[in-house]
């Protein structure tokens, strides 16, 4: 099993989540960022919107992997990032 399910409370747009995880007595820190983009510039073309938004994730910094793609929201699609680090005792 890679996932576990745990709740979190309501995330706003940019903001970050930290989970702490020890697996085997190996403590890592899992940082979750929830991230609203606008896809408007697509238009109402469904194919030029869903070529923005792989636009804006493929732009998105490197260190963080897509997670989920949320259900849009008008001209806002809510996007989830984590990152994975060794925490520090």
């Amino acid at each position: 099993m890679k996932q576990i399910c745990i709740q979190v409370p309501s995330l706003q747009s940019n903001q970050t989540v930290d989970v702490e995880v020890t697996v085997n007595g190996v403590r890592r820190l899992m940082n979750y960022r929830l991230e609203s983009f606008d896809w408007s510039q697509g238009g109402f073309d469904t194919s030029l919107k869903i070529q923005r938004l792989r636009e804006l994730i493929q732009g998105y910094d490197a260190s963080w992997e897509l997670v989920q793609i949320g259900v849009p929201d008008g001209n806002w699609v809510p996007v989830m990032f984590k990152r994975s680090v060794l925490a520090t005792s």
